[in-house]
């Protein structure tokens, strides 16, 4: 049965572009006969095409305006009988039953209803396919016998090897074509469960069907956006997939100039996206620069007034690190700022990402060839959709998955010594957590303020000991000629010892910022008021593996 003839096709589809010819071509060239129903037997018709009415096969009208066409004996018998079972033969032929050797449907698009403004819950409804996913179901689990096509991206390859093989598909084309099927399936069901989740979740305000545990099966489903040239290193192949469930992240960014995005770049816009969102908390009307390399926070800063202020005393954290970097800012990038980033002779950019561009901006930006700019509008308005879905992360023969760390970054504000603190000496502790949280566990991060705004001096990352990370946190603020006096430190999990707290108060620290929860924290504390500085626990870490 590798090359059975194709005598019959039912042709019932949403998408008509490319149809008539594709159906003529079966019609004239192969003698197909057409079952159709519906809009898409009336375009056929009017095209001259000579077509059989599916309720006149069936001799069933449709119903329900629409609702039920194809649903009958006679059109699944037709697809899912055993052309070489003879107990199927012979129940074919008792029930008056002929085989259907190719099914063309394509699905009412969900995805589009629902994502256009103002569709109505019944709208949507009406938007749920049922004849559709029946019929290239049953037709893609006939695949032995039936070939199914479900989307017309694929008339072109069949014609073609129809035209090659007398008229006939192969098995493997055949197979081919199935699984498409079923990955298409598995999309569409995934996206209607999502969306009948959320709006019961708006209707009713919890799902009994979600616990507050995580699901014992999770089903997810990706497409292909980019294939990247190569992954984390060039042995390596790679693509970026979006998640078509979700409505805002990643895919809603825009490349207006450069190269091609790359797989290392991908992970490093994730991760600078990720802190614009989490510092536009705070600081929504103010102006963020982060720049970021290898995941990690190179710089950050804040400035009340100034994205040119922002963009230098983040650049001055470690400039020698920031070559190659990913920068981010929260505001639309502005032409003087443009002029400092092309004109500025220690800055090289990898990829530059902003809400928007001036026009002058831009133009001075793409001066810079390979520079990679792009433009995520309004995403960090969306940060509670961003985060609507686990994170998930591939292990060897699985996943590990879990909720994403978005809810309040400061649990408690418990003050543990003699020595208080100033208000802004608060929001410099807040802004050196919120670095630490974001830099790869042990992390450590020496912030201070200045008149207009709040900035990294230096950031400690993926050390393997708390006392090590801040040690090497002061020795990059002291290579760049940082003045670590009057600064304050946050660090993303407690002190397990005192020498971490005495390695950051030595350099000039005068107030550190960290979770708390050791069985030393009565030392830690003790040793923070022999040396005279401020120790806030906030109850909540911040590992980053």
């Amino acid at each position: 049965m590798d090359f059975p003839k194709i005598k019959r096709a039912l042709v019932s589809v949403y998408n008509k572009s490319g149809l008539v010819d594709f159906v003529k071509q079966l019609v004239n060239d192969f003698g197909i006969e057409i079952l159709s129903t519906g809009g898409t037997a009336r375009i056929l018709q009017e095209a001259g095409i000579p077509i059989t009415f599916v309720s006149d096969y069936t001799q069933s009208p449709e119903m329900f305006d629409g609702r039920v066409k194809t649903l009958h004996p006679r059109i699944h018998g037709g697809l899912l009988m055993r052309r070489d079972n003879q107990n199927d033969v012979e129940d074919a032929k008792k029930n008056n039953i002929l085989p259907i050797d190719m099914v063309i449907c394509n699905l009412y698009p969900f995805k589009d209803a629902i994502t256009k403004e103002g569709t109505t819950l019944e709208e949507a409804i009406e938007m749920i396919d049922i004849g559709g996913p029946t019929q290239i179901r049953a037709a893609a689990k006939s695949f032995p016998y039936v070939t199914v096509i479900p989307t017309p991206k694929s008339y072109k390859s069949v014609i073609k090897e129809m035209y090659e093989n007398e008229g006939k598909i192969s098995l493997k084309t055949r197979m081919n074509l199935a699984q498409h099927v079923f990955s298409i399936m598995s999309l569409y069901d995934a996206t209607i469960a999502n969306y009948l989740s959320v709006i019961y979740k708006e209707k009713y305000g919890t799902n009994e069907n979600i616990s507050k545990e995580l699901p014992d099966i999770i089903h997810k489903t990706y497409e292909k956006v980019q294939t990247c040239r190569y992954g984390e290193n060039w042995e390596q192949k790679a693509a970026y997939y979006k998640d078509p469930n979700s409505n805002a992240g990643l895919q809603n960014l825009e490349q207006l100039h450069g190269k091609a995005i790359s797989f290392n770049n991908w992970l490093d816009i994730d991760s600078c996206i990720q802190v614009l969102l989490d510092f536009h908390i705070d600081h929504e009307k103010h102006h963020i620069c982060a720049i970021f390399k290898h995941t990690t926070p190179n710089g950050i800063a804040v400035d009340y007034n100034s994205q040119l202020e922002a963009c230098k005393r983040a650049f001055s954290t470690d400039p020698l690190s920031a070559f190659g970097g990913i920068w981010g800012f929260n505001q639309v990038i502005s032409k003087e700022v443009a002029d400092y980033l092309v004109n500025e002779k220690n800055v090289f950019i990898e990829v530059l990402l902003a809400p928007d561009f001036e026009d002058e901006a831009l133009k001075i930006l793409e001066t810079k060839k390979n520079m990679r700019i792009v433009r995520f509008g309004d995403l960090l308005k969306k940060r509670a959709i961003c985060y609507e879905q686990p994170e998930i992360r591939g292990v060897l023969g699985g996943a590990l998955v879990q909720d994403y760390d978005w809810g309040p970054l400061i649990k408690s504000w418990d003050l543990k010594t003699k020595r208080d603190i100033t208000v802004r000496e608060k929001e410099a502790l807040i802004f050196a957590y919120r670095v630490s949280k974001w830099t790869k566990s042990n992390s450590a991060a020496f912030v201070k303020e200045y008149d207009t705004g709040i900035y990294t001096l230096g950031i400690g990352a993926g050390q393997q000991s708390r006392v090590h990370v801040v040690k090497l946190a002061a020795q990059k603020a002291k290579e760049f000629n940082h003045d670590l006096k009057d600064s304050v430190m946050g660090t993303d999990s407690f002190f397990p010892f005192p020498d971490g707290l005495v390695a950051a108060a030595e350099v000039g620290a005068k107030a550190i910022i960290n979770p708390g929860g050791s069985i030393r924290d009565e030392k830690v504390i003790s040793k923070a008021d022999e040396l005279g500085i401020s120790l806030i626990f906030c109850g909540k870490r911040v590992f980053r593996h």
